[in-house]
This record gives C-alpha cells, structure tokens and sequence, in this order.
C-alpha cells in the first residue's frame, strides 16, 4: 500500500466516529493477492495426506519456512493419537507487555482430505481433495496475518496454530480434529483468552454463518466478531444460524476455552471432491476475513472475550 493511501485512511478514521486508527490502518494491510498465491503454492506440493508423505513434508517445510524469521517461537508437535501420526505447527507472536488474559489463538488445518467421499461419481470417490479451500484457505489467511504481525507487532501476544489431521472424520470411524485434540491435551496449560478457527474461506460466494457451537459456547466472542463484520461492511459473514459442525474448535470449547469456527455453509458443491481447486477461490473472500481478524486482535487489549 503506498504511503498517500495509508495515509489516507489515517484521515478517515480520524474523522469518523466509531473507527479507530488502529482498525483502519492495520485492516488495510492484509493483502489477499498475497494469500492466494500461499493456496497455489500448497496445492501444487499434492495432496497433503497420510499416503503422500513427500506433499506432507514440502507443505510443512513450506509453512515453518515462511514463520521462522517472522516469529517469536516456532515449535513442530508432534503426536501420535487413534493411531495415527502427525505435525502440530506452533509459531507464537508475543508482546510481553500484554496481560495473561489478553492472549489469543488462531488456527487452521493444513492437511487434506485423502478420499473424495461427497463426490458424485463414484469411480472418483478413492481420490484425494487438492484442498484449496478445504485446508488451504486457512493456511493462506494465517501465513498472511503472520507477515502483518512480524512488521506491526499486535498489543497482546497471538498463536498461530496448525493443525494436522482434521480431516480424517468418518474414515474407518476415525473422529475429525485429531491435530486439534491432540495439542489441547498435550498443552493443559494453555488457556488463550479467544481463539478463531479459519476453515473454508476463499470461495468466490462466500458466506459464513454463526456456527452452532461457536454461537453456544462462545457467543461473546462471536458476537463481537460479527460486529466488526458489520462495521467494516464484510458481507461474507452472514447473521444466519449455522448448524453444529465437527471443527478443530471443538476441543478447545471442551476446555472451556472460547475459541470460534469461520467456516462457509453450506458447503460448496466441491467440499470433499477432486473439484476443490485454486480456480474457485477470491481474493476478495481472503482479504474480508483476514481484515476482520486484524480488527479483533488489534482491539483485543480493549475487548474481554469470556464464554458463557
């Protein structure tokens, strides 16, 4: 962004009732541009599966690669659970200044789905999702806020979280969000004051209602969210009620940690099919996400996000 319209901005808010200077200027600076082109990059190491071990390694060399000169601290956890194995990523942003309580998580899974199971043809169901949406669009808002966060350090400490294994669910009654839970039980002792999960948010048609359990166990934060949405005019958050759904959130909701799902629903006609590719996804979508996100976590020293 040049320096005359940042600037511009400055002004606006400084004139305008109800906008503060941080919102304006740090919202402007994420850049969905820049976020699409990280779901290119995931997509073409594979599919980032179990079976296709050498896409897994590239993907996570890729997201540690990028986090490593902008962190705090960066951590890989791994974990064994049900069986299975697989990579937690923890890259930490920390303002020592900030209070105990004003500590917020953001998290996204980074593999994908290894069969096709919403496919209509069924000779196509065995094949894994490239997962644009399903798994990059998370990674790619993430990667994107950690750039801001490194130059325009927040004023409460942030983790960026990514999972591994979420989307496993329903596959030889495998549950979804093993990353999730493994890491919640793994670190007891984390208790950020909010958290979001960014799950399924590129696609051109956008919309995100207020998932049920987020709306249940999380509604303060959640409400506080959509209020940023309606003040930056981010039509892709819709005030519709969503309906339960299985999400890395989960496990953090069982601590009674307050942590929120942005997910779109209904799904898109391509969620779990070979169909989710790069094509489908907006720039637009990206930047209207991330900006609300910027907007929470640098107000989050004024905001006391509680459950209920």
């Amino acid at each position: 962004m040049s320096i005359m319209i940042r600037a511009l901005f400055l002004l606006i808010a400084s004139i305008m009732p109800g906008i503060s200077v941080a919102e304006s200027e740090f919202e402007a600076l994420f850049d969905g541009d820049r976020a699409l082109t990280h779901i290119y990059q995931q997509v073409s190491f594979g599919p980032r599966t179990l079976d296709n071990p050498s896409a897994k390694a590239e993907t996570l060399s890729f997201i540690a690669s990028y986090l490593k000169p902008l962190a705090t601290k960066l951590t890989v956890q791994p974990f064994s659970a049900n069986g299975l194995s697989g990579n937690n990523l923890w890259a930490s942003f920390i303002n020592p200044k900030s209070h105990a309580n004003q500590r917020i998580m953001l998290g996204a899974h980074w593999d994908t789905r290894p069969i096709s199971d919403q496919e209509s043809d069924l000779s196509k169901q065995h094949l894994p999702t490239p997962g644009a949406n399903d798994g990059g669009s998370g990674v790619a808002v993430l990667l994107e806020l950690a750039r801001i966060f490194a130059t325009n350090p927040p004023p409460v400490s942030v983790d960026l979280i990514f999972f591994d294994l979420e989307d496993m669910g329903n596959i030889e009654n495998l549950p979804f969000a093993i990353g999730a839970r493994a890491f919640v039980e793994r670190n007891r002792f984390y208790r950020p004051s909010a958290g979001i999960i960014v799950d399924m948010v590129c696609d051109k048609n956008l919309t995100i209602p207020q998932e049920r359990y987020s709306k249940t166990k999380a509604s303060a934060l959640i409400n506080q969210i959509w209020e940023i949405a309606a003040r930056q005019n981010a039509t892709v958050f819709s005030k519709d009620q969503g309906t339960y759904i299985q999400d890395d959130h989960l496990p953090f909701l069982e601590a009674n940690i307050p942590v929120v799902d942005l997910i779109h629903y209904p799904f898109p006609d391509y969620w779990h099919t070979p169909e989710d590719t790069p094509d489908k996804c907006s720039s637009d979508s990206l930047s209207q996400v991330g900006n609300v996100i910027l907007s929470l976590v640098y107000n989050m020293a004024k905001i006391t996000a509680t459950s209920d």
